[in-house]
């Protein structure tokens, strides 16, 4: 019945998002999961979170992913990229993001997932325009600035220049502005570490780590929910594909976006010291759109049901299982 209820684009659904959402997360509260020093991988010192507390990190966290799921829906749903208007992406997001233990926590990856939102958007908004010079110079900006965050992004700087390509007439004083957008925040910071004698900092950081964690390592529950998602977007292609040949312009250049945001985002992994839930949360602003999109597509109620019951139930058992 969930996804029938978030079908129907219903305003209420804000009210249910959050009330589930905060049920999601009363493992975080309880727990207190503390973000380790090593996973820290910002570019910019201040810019870690280890030194909130505990509840102070949990609460803000949480109001990031509830911002991102409705800004995201409203992405989707405003830019028609969506085939039926709905709350479906929003729901996908906040159950994905709410999947293990471990992603209860602010953590970098979460404030990056804000920024692409925003660069989607300032994409979405370029998209006819005669000129787009101060939203090609707002994407230099907002991904420098989310790089800065989260290091692991820099694997999405061709998704820049391959937005302005499909959404963009060819400009080159846009593309131009676009690297100057890039380069703004990275001379303030360099200039920041240089005046206070810590230059050092900023160049020593590791960048790859070509031999993450295995996958082995996760727990069977964790297995399953992963399975399950899996599951769900190889059921989507078909339907991905019909966006991009049969869809209008819009739809089809959306797509394709979240497309190549997927595959850069999946280099992004070889960036990160181990691979934790929380360095899969750049993927999950586009498989919430493919899985939203397929399960807002099926015909049969009860296989989109099923596949959603199955799925919300095994991440409610990866939760738990911390309990036993």
């Amino acid at each position: 019945m969930l996804i029938q209820f978030f079908k129907n684009n219903n305003p209420s659904a804000f009210i249910s998002l959050s009330l589930l959402a905060l049920v999601l997360w009363v493992n975080g509260f309880v727990l207190h999961q503390n973000i380790e020093a090593e996973q820290q991988i910002s570019l910019f010192a201040p810019f870690n979170f280890h030194f909130y507390p505990p509840f102070v990190s949990v609460l803000l966290a949480l109001l990031l992913v509830l911002g991102e799921a409705f800004l995201l829906n409203f992405l989707v749903n405003k830019y028609e990229i969506l085939s039926k208007p709905s709350f479906l992406p929003a729901l996908l997001y906040i159950i994905l993001m709410s999947m293990d233990n471990s992603m209860f926590t602010l953590h970098a990856a979460i404030v990056a997932n804000f920024l692409i939102l925003l660069i989607i958007y300032v994409f979405m908004e370029s998209y006819r325009k005669e000129a787009a010079f101060s939203n090609a110079f707002d994407v230099g900006a907002l991904y420098s600035i989310a790089s800065l965050f989260y290091s692991p992004i820099i694997t999405l700087l061709p998704v820049l220049g391959i937005g302005l390509f499909i959404l963009r007439p060819f400009n080159w004083r846009e593309w131009i502005i676009c690297f100057i957008g890039i380069c703004i925040p990275y001379l303030f910071i360099i200039a920041y570490y240089f005046l206070n004698g810590e230059l050092n900092y900023f160049f020593s950081k590791p960048f790859f780590y070509l031999a993450p964690t295995s996958l082995t390592h996760y727990s069977s529950s964790l297995l399953t929910v992963f399975s399950i998602v899996f599951l769900i977007l190889l059921l989507s292609l078909g339907k991905v594909a019909n966006n991009i040949r049969g869809g209008s312009q819009k739809k089809s250049k959306g797509t394709l976006l979240f497309i190549w945001i997927t595959l850069f985002s999946l280099l992004s992994l070889y960036m990160v010291p181990s691979l934790s839930c929380n360095y899969f949360s750049l993927l999950i602003i586009p498989v919430s759109f493919f899985c939203a999109e397929y399960l807002s597509g099926v015909r049969k109620k009860w296989w989109s049901e099923f596949l959603f019951a199955i799925l919300f139930i095994s991440i409610i058992v990866n939760l738990m299982s911390v309990y036993f």
